[in-house]
């Protein structure tokens, strides 16, 4: 079932320029993002320009207000529009842009329109996707002032930002569904990051296992060289995505803990057998039914990544013992050489 996403990020001055760069292209390339391909950047759009640099227009927008900042004040959120990629990819192209002007219309009802700074449609990666952004600056009894909370507010008003999301779009696309709230998860998503590091990791195979079966030959120098440089770049980056993909069990424990404790309160609520736990129970229940379905795609999700895992440590365990350990030797070393240098 395909579901609206709809994700807030807030950001402080210092993280406003690596949005700006991101989301207007000014990269020429990127290297950290292999979904992005740059001869399809021409199909981009904007549904608002930007008038200059974000943080620019935000200091602008801001000092223009008369509001007060800090040093560590949210000056900019940037929200994530998109939906689940076979919806997304299904859609004409007219109908995708008519998906992101109804986000669009939806967002500028629930801020001020003139508080905008760009919203862009990114046609030129995996999934069709806009990145909206804006000042948070927000009207009260003593004039204007700069605060995301009053905008996105706590976790119970995110999660009523998100019903709201999924009521109008659904209007137009009935098929799409509500994506679970954070307040019922409590816990991030497995990092998208970890996802594309298995990509790259993966394009690399032929390469390494090239390297695995010239690593041990005798009598031609040049090639073990060659294979020793492949494996010594190669191998800590295996490792370190192991090590990685293995913390994702904390975040299926913290779903299966959230799933268990909404079964007790469900079942404390019937057995109180009173009518306004009637109201508790169906809330309760359609949350229940959000976590396994949560639940389902994440164990899917970690499925895929410890799959790759598992072909990893494969490759590893091929090469031969010794040129291993001196390899993880070598390796252990340089990074104390680096931590050395930090000091």
């Amino acid at each position: 079932m395909p579901y609206a996403i709809l994700r807030f990020q807030k950001k402080k001055s210092g993280g406003v320029t690596a949005s700006y760069a991101h989301n207007e292209r000014k990269k020429e390339a990127y290297k950290s993002n292999p979904d992005i391909d740059t001869s399809r950047k021409e199909e981009n759009y904007h549904l608002v320009l930007p008038k200059q640099t974000y943080l620019r227009e935000a200091k602008r927008m801001i000092a223009a207000a008369g509001c007060r900042t800090r040093k560590d004040s949210t000056v900019m959120v940037e929200t994530l529009v998109t939906a689940s990629p076979e919806f997304m990819n299904a859609l004409p192209t007219p109908e995708q842009r008519e998906y992101f002007q109804w986000v669009f219309d939806f967002i500028s009802n629930k801020i001020n329109r003139e508080n905008i700074i760009s919203a862009t449609v990114h046609m030129d990666e995996k999934t069709p996707h806009m990145h909206l952004v804006f000042c948070p600056i927000v009207d009260g009894k003593n004039g204007k002032s700069l605060s995301a909370k009053a905008v996105l507010g706590n976790q119970a008003q995110l999660s009523k930002w998100q019903t709201e999301y999924h009521k109008v779009m659904s209007e137009r696309w009935p098929e799409l569904e509500r994506g679970t709230p954070s307040l019922i998860t409590k816990r991030k998503h497995i990092p998208q990051t970890l996802f594309k590091q298995a990509e790259r990791l993966d394009k690399e195979i032929i390469a390494v296992e090239t390297a695995i079966n010239d690593i041990g030959l005798i009598g031609n120098a040049k090639k073990r060289e060659t294979a020793i440089a492949v494996l010594h770049e190669w191998l800590p980056r295996a490792q370190y995505f192991t090590a990685k993909v293995n913390e994702v069990s904390g975040y299926i424990k913290e779903l299966e803990k959230k799933e268990v404790e909404t079964q007790d309160r469900i079942n404390r609520a019937e057995e109180r057998g009173e009518k306004s736990a009637d109201r508790v129970v169906t809330g309760l229940q359609a949350q229940m039914a959000e976590i396994k379905q949560m639940l389902r795609e994440e164990r899917d999700r970690s499925d895929k990544l410890r799959r790759q895992c598992r072909n990893q440590e494969s490759l590893i365990s091929r090469i031969p013992y010794e040129q291993r350990e001196k390899l993880i030797a070598s390796i252990q070393k340089q990074k104390g050489d680096r931590n050395d240098d930090r000091r």
